[in-house]
């Protein structure tokens, strides 16, 4: 037992390792490793294996620079915030990647979870409020895309927008929107603007 106990210790590995891999032939294609360079933050003392595991898949998912819009501590101008105009434009279909659609809306919530992160839209759809949650770095998202930055926004969650009913919401943001929709240009009206029924 102690001969074996011996042989099977990490330095007796490493050189039997070696020696296999001394003696692939020239014929045989070894494939690069996708991620050469482990990465680690300069500041982390200790190599963590699922942060590394984690920066990995999120390296692998970001094929269009969308991680830098979900940076915690970047530039309010740089990162998607709450209140911002976002469209997304989403796969129907894997197989037939022409086939997309897109969804508009204003960023109510982000919710920062490293590869999960993801993030609520909601807009107004025949006088109903329409929400959609994303996974950020979910292949059917096809791109993200800010259309215009949020300007006096103070909370991180936007949900007393809920409260307010159908065409009832009067926001700045809403009707932002709407200029979006709107082909022609024109402001749609807003309930102030239209003449209040008298109550008898």
């Amino acid at each position: 037992m102690k001969r074996t106990l011996g042989y099977l210790r990490p330095g007796r590995l490493l050189a039997t390792s070696k020696a296999f891999s001394s003696t692939i032939p020239e014929s045989v294609i070894v494939p690069k490793p996708e991620i050469p360079e482990i990465m680690k933050l300069p500041t982390e003392k200790k190599l963590n294996c699922m942060n590394v595991i984690q920066r990995e898949n999120i390296h692998r998912a970001d094929h269009d620079g969308r991680a830098s819009l979900f940076i915690r501590r970047a530039s309010p101008k740089d990162k998607m915030m709450p209140g911002d105009i976002v469209m997304v434009e989403i796969r129907n279909n894997l197989t037939n990647p022409d086939f997309t659609s897109k969804f508009l809306g204003i960023c109510i919530g982000i919710f920062r979870k490293g590869i999960d992160t993801s993030f609520i839209l909601r807009n107004v759809v025949l006088k109903s409020g329409v929400e959609m949650r994303f996974k950020a770095f979910s292949p059917l998202v096809k791109k993200v895309e800010i259309l215009r930055k949020s300007s006096k926004i103070r909370r991180a969650k936007l949900y007393y927008l809920r409260d307010r009913q159908g065409s009832a919401v009067q926001s700045k943001h809403e009707e932002e929107i709407a200029n979006f929709d709107n082909d022609s240009g024109k402001k749609p009206e807003s309930a102030s603007s239209k003449p209040r029924k008298s109550r008898r």
